[in-house]
């Protein structure tokens, strides 16, 4: 499959954010700043920024990657990766943070939107109405922050270092879903404006980056502490 610049330049956005704002957020946690991450002003929208980036390019990476037909293998090899992914980040966050531990993360939410959503990329309308009611519904009948888990509370973490529930944040991959039908993401690879290499790869390994970095800045800092 041919790439496409526009979503490799939103993914590669937001896979930078989030390893800075976990460099940020390690920073703290071992006391070389101190700032109120991730719940402070600025934090809590550049989190919502970079989830929201994040599920945008899932919807649209739908589209440009089944819109000539579903393709079965194809699709079952990106939903194992994923949910690979996200169980190892369940399993890790178990042992690192028992206290807040992520059950519903978003590689979980991934998986779960691209079972759910991937028979509308051929159908933009429709996506965009369901993400105008999706969104509408959670402000209107003040759904749960971590509906549905709400009703297994006792069971899960109270406090998960990540939860992407969802209610709202449907509404970002079926809006992506929709607007990868305008036309500029629909020109010939020829024709798109050209980007560095290195963001094509940035976005092209932001699962293995996902993965990786966070681990590997906690295990450097743990180093140095105890080191030092």
């Amino acid at each position: 499959m041919q790439r496409n610049s526009y979503i490799d330049l939103i993914r590669a956005t937001a896979i930078t954010l989030m390893v800075a704002f976990h460099l940020i957020w390690d920073l703290n946690h071992f006391g070389y700043v101190t700032t109120d991450i991730p719940n402070g002003f600025f934090w809590k929208e550049l989190r919502a920024v970079i989830v929201s980036l994040f599920l945008f390019s899932v919807g649209a990476s739908l589209v440009y990657s089944y819109q000539n037909g579903n393709l079965p293998k194809k699709l079952y090899w990106r939903l194992f990766k994923i949910s690979s992914a996200a169980f190892l980040v369940t399993l890790s966050s178990l042992i690192t943070f028992p206290e807040h531990w992520i059950y519903f993360g978003v590689l979980h939410f991934i998986a779960v939107a691209t079972v759910l959503l991937v028979w509308l990329v051929g159908r933009p309308k429709l996506a965009l109405l369901l993400s105008m009611l999706t969104f509408t519904a959670y402000i209107v009948l003040d759904i749960p922050w971590n509906w549905p888990f709400n009703y297994i509370q006792g069971y899960i973490s109270k406090h998960p270092s990540d939860l992407v529930s969802l209610f709202p944040w449907l509404a970002l991959p079926l809006l992506g879903i929709w607007a990868t039908h305008f036309r500029i993401f629909g020109l010939d690879p020829a024709n798109q404006k050209a980007i560095h290499p290195y963001v094509t790869s940035l976005s092209q390994h932001s699962l293995l980056i996902y993965l990786l970095h966070q681990p590997l800045l906690f295990a450097g800092f743990s180093a140095i502490e105890w080191i030092n």
